[in-house]
């Protein structure tokens, strides 16, 4: 995990994007049907309202929730 990455860290609709270069971003999936969330949000993210929590015992690639709300 990529330290002062705030909430996306542990989200479950985040998933960690890596470049040729090395560099890691959090892309937000719920970006994809929700215009209110940025597909990358700047970091670190202390608040949102599309946040939920990873269930425990998964490593951050848990299958994102299906309802928007």
């Amino acid at each position: 995990m990529t330290p002062g990455a705030g909430l996306c860290q542990t989200c479950a609709w985040s998933r960690v994007v890596e470049s040729a270069r090395g560099s890691r971003f959090y892309l937000c999936k719920r970006s994809e049907t929700d215009p209110r969330f940025l597909k990358y949000p700047p970091l670190p993210v202390l608040a949102c309202l599309g946040y939920e929590k990873t269930p425990e015992g998964q490593d951050g690639e848990a299958e994102a929730p299906t309802e928007v709300t």
